[in-house]
């Protein structure tokens, strides 16, 4: 997989975890507001977040391997772990630790997906030649 297309799916991966997290933290708000029925939605919402978690370090592995940005992919599993680890404090109901590492965790995706969207995509191939083609519009030369 070229660096293109392993870009493209790491901005996808990191733009839908950054939703998703928008969406826990709202559901997090909601429990903790008194609307208990909240804490099932929040708990079967913090496991697919872990799996999108995994896409986006697959995704961050193949950007490293086609020479993208080295910082991704430890970046990547580093929430990962973090992700599994916020998932058992959850579990385990120690809420002062799992609100804190919520927040932590907020931030990290958000760093990370602003790094994956702000990584300059490179120009496309063409099938035949395998030289870059230009997609900017260059002006007319004055006369």
């Amino acid at each position: 997989m070229s660096l293109r297309p392993s870009l493209l799916s790491l901005r996808i991966t990191a733009a839908f975890q950054s939703v998703l997290m928008l969406v826990q933290v709202a559901l997090a708000g909601g429990f903790l507001g008194g609307h208990f029925d909240m804490l099932a939605i929040h708990g079967t919402l913090g496991r697919v977040i872990v799996v999108v978690a995994l896409l986006m370090a697959v995704a961050a592995f193949f950007v490293r391997r086609s020479g993208g940005p080295k910082s991704v992919l430890p970046a990547s599993v580093v929430v990962l772990l973090a992700l599994v680890g916020q998932m058992m404090l959850g579990l385990n109901r120690s809420v002062a630790s799992h609100v804190l590492l919520g927040v932590i965790l907020v931030s990290a995706v958000a760093v990370l997906s602003q790094r994956a969207m702000t990584t300059p995509l490179p120009a496309r191939t063409t099938p035949l030649t395998g030289s870059a083609r230009s997609e900017a519009v260059r002006p007319e030369p004055v006369k």
